[in-house]
């Protein structure tokens, strides 16, 4: 499929919108506090809602790739929504990046307005919802989630792509900006790219942080109508970019098989971790026979959804503890982040269902340098994944930095493939309670020993530092820049390219701008 005709200009015809750089305008800016760029530098557009205060993983990747693109030649603008909507901010967390941030307002969503009226007039009676099938009959039922799944698709954050759009536009003239980049999830981001794209017909790169339509919708209404829509809006992604970058080999295999595009255009740079925030955040794990360690800690960072339910592991520690293995009073579970509630049930109810309510703490998501503290403490580390074969979640390299055991108790698939190869980890099946309970034993024997377990590979992991990682996202910038762009050259090999690509000599650090925007809309 080409790119879009409606989106996106066709080979003959000029953009819609066209920017100073593209009609030869001068390529400087002086900004407020008057530095000056100079034409060697070049500026993309990062297009993310997910950007700090928020202190979720796509949060914080975006601000580390930020952070470190100006070391490779490139100024990032930052496109993102007002602190306000920011997903479990952290008021105190700025993301440690320096550079252009143009924050915009939020159209609501037409699904958060029926919420917020359902809960005020209540689900019986009268509610909004009668509007859609008051949900007694099955069709009524049926119809009401149709129409949800439609409006819900790609996500709830659609309201973003108008104030999106036109500050985009605005910041793309103001700071003669040359290419685009945008990051998901939220979905909602590659939307405001393609149109962005679309209008101004600049370079476009597509960071996939998740799969797509590749894997179940989780936390939300799905039906024939909804799959099929957004099946359309990620082939218009697709055609119209110039590059995707999946986080895993796995997913960056099965796109070129979807998708009658050339193989070039997808291509793999995994997530990783930001060596900075390590220097100082993180002092090295408390000995087990201080005062301060005196129960073995298990530790989970993150959220608990379906897909990642502790009742394997809550099983295995009440086998550990009814066999004698495992004295309840060693023993402490520690599940930050949003853990309260996990396929409909409370977690603390299901611990005290295994008599493990006393060992079992749930804590709220904590401040950046205190969640990489807890890590580098812990004894040993829990990763959940359970039929999510072609993703590794974005702790897994933190975990992997803090040095500490880990625990991944996964299918088979990119997370297993990655600790497989990195050493420093027990991988089991969710449904082989016997082999978590064995893994748990070993660790906690060797805490109660003093002694150390097989570490990961370090200088694989070190191979995960973040600012590494980002001089390949500034390669691909550099080879769309040069007009390298994948469909011209479809006879390239695969392996050429990424080859290419990851053993680039990159620029020597250059400083960057600071700017904060406010957008009125």
């Amino acid at each position: 499929m080409g790119r879009s005709a409606a989106l996106g200009p066709s080979p003959g015809r000029p953009p819609l919108f066209r920017h100073p750089a593209q009609s030869g305008g001068a390529d400087s800016l002086t900004t407020t506090e008057g530095r000056a760029s100079t034409e060697a530098r070049r500026r993309v557009l990062f297009i993310t809602r997910d950007f700090p205060p928020s202190r979720t993983m796509g949060a914080q990747a975006c601000a580390q790739i930020a952070r470190y693109l100006p070391l490779y030649g490139w100024d990032p603008i930052i496109l993102t929504v007002r602190e306000r909507h920011a997903d479990s901010p952290d008021p105190s967390d700025r993301g440690g990046f320096s550079g252009t941030i143009v924050r915009t307002g939020v159209v609501p969503h037409p699904v958060s307005i029926y919420r917020t009226l359902k809960a005020l007039r209540g689900s019986s009676g009268a509610g909004p919802g009668n509007y859609w099938g008051d949900g007694n009959g099955r069709q009524g039922g049926h119809m009401r989630r149709r129409l949800l799944s439609v409006l819900e698709a790609p996500d709830t954050y659609t309201g973003w792509i108008p104030p999106a759009t036109i500050a985009g536009l605005r910041a793309i003239h103001r700071w003669r900006i040359t290419h685009l980049l945008s990051s998901a999830p939220s979905w909602t981001n590659h939307l405001v790219g393609l149109t962005l794209a679309g209008l101004t017909g600049l370079p476009w790169m597509v960071h996939l942080r998740d799969p797509w339509t590749q894997v179940p919708a989780n936390n939300k209404p799905v039906s024939g109508q909804s799959r099929r829509l957004e099946q359309w809006l990620e082939r218009l992604v697709m055609s119209r970019a110039d590059f995707v970058a999946c986080v895993t080999e796995r997913h960056t295999s099965l796109l070129r098989q979807v998708f009658a595009l050339p193989a070039e255009k997808f291509v793999t740079i995994p997530n990783g971790y930001d060596e900075a925030e390590w220097n100082g955040s993180a002092p090295p794990p408390v000995p087990s026979g201080s005062p301060d360690r005196r129960r073995f800690v298990i530790t989970y960072m993150g959220s608990l959804y379906v897909g990642r339910s502790p009742r394997p592991l809550f099983h295995a520690l009440r086998r550990l503890i009814d066999a004698g293995d495992l004295p309840p009073d060693d023993l402490r579970v520690d599940l930050v982040g949003c853990c309260d509630m996990v396929e409909g049930v409370a977690v603390s109810e299901m611990a005290t269902e295994f008599g493990l309510g006393g060992c079992v703490h749930i804590a709220s998501p904590l401040s950046r340098p205190e969640t990489l503290r807890r890590m580098a403490a812990s004894d040993l580390l829990l990763l959940i994944q359970e039929g999510w074969n072609l993703q590794i979640p974005g702790k897994t390299y933190e975990y992997l930095r803090a040095g500490r055991p880990i625990l991944a108790i996964t299918t088979e698939g990119a997370l297993s493939d990655l600790l497989q190869r990195t050493g420093g980890a027990w991988v089991v099946a969710p449904t082989d309670v016997p082999a978590i309970a064995a893994a748990v034993r070993e660790a906690h024997l060797a805490w109660k020993r003093g002694d150390s377990v097989p570490a990961a590979d370090p200088a694989l992991v070190t191979g995960f530092d973040r600012r590494v990682l980002t001089g390949r996202v500034a390669a691909l910038l550099e080879s769309v820049a040069a007009g390298r762009q994948p469909h011209e050259h479809a006879s390239t090999s695969r392996e050429g390219e990424r080859s290419r690509i990851e053993s680039k000599t990159f620029p020597a650090p250059q400083g960057t701008s600071e700017r904060a925007v406010t957008e009125p809309l």
